[in-house]
């Protein structure tokens, strides 16, 4: 592509954002803001037992009488 015609791609497309950003921030703060989303990002995450995320005592000094 030649250097003129990708400036003038680059323009365009800089146009087209200052155009419609507040458009596209709005539908993404109404994306953002319903309720399956929050539901999604709101969900606590999924705990491991307590063995996976520290060595037992017993396990840790078996020969510590």
């Amino acid at each position: 592509m030649e250097p003129i015609t990708l400036c003038g791609v680059i323009i365009v497309m800089f146009g087209f954002w200052v155009e419609y950003e507040p458009r596209v921030r709005s539908v993404v703060k109404e994306i953002r803001k319903s309720r399956f989303i929050t539901e999604v990002m709101l969900q606590p995450k999924v705990q491991r037992p307590v063995y996976v995320r520290r060595m037992p005592i017993c396990l840790a000094k078996p020969f510590q009488y």
